[in-house]
């Protein structure tokens, strides 16, 4: 067995590891480990091509390690985005309670929804 095949070996294990941490909930699919060995594996297989060329193989491990680098800077990117605002005090988590109670029936919640009708309005 040469070198590039044990390297090959260890990209299929990377992969392994990946699907199987995923499917068992392991790993997450925004984690880092989760990426890294996403990354690792069809670069590992990449190598093992250069000196076992097949075709079909290396289109796989391209669009593998594309999809991958896709899907790490997606979740950079939404990593990177703002908070949704908390209530920081408590007038304003009771505002935000007395809100969230609304139902449509509340004469403040009338007209808000869209297609409601007003109450002066018959069908």
């Amino acid at each position: 067995m040469s070198a590039a095949d044990v390297i090959g070996i260890v990209g299929v294990i990377c992969y392994q590891i990946a699907y199987a941490g995923l499917q068992l909930g392991r790993l997450q699919r925004d984690g880092k480990l989760y990426f890294y060995l996403n990354l690792f594996g069809p670069c590992c297989l990449l190598y093992s091509l250069v000196f076992h060329f097949n075709l079909a193989a290396a289109i796989s491990q391209l669009l593998w390690l594309m999809w991958s680098v896709v899907g790490m800077v997606i979740t950079a990117r939404a990593r990177r985005r703002p908070a949704i605002p908390k209530a920081d005090g408590l007038a304003e988590r009771d505002q935000l309670a007395a809100l969230s109670s609304k139902t449509p029936s509340d004469s403040i919640c009338r007209g808000t929804f869209t297609g409601a009708i007003p109450p002066d309005r018959r069908i």
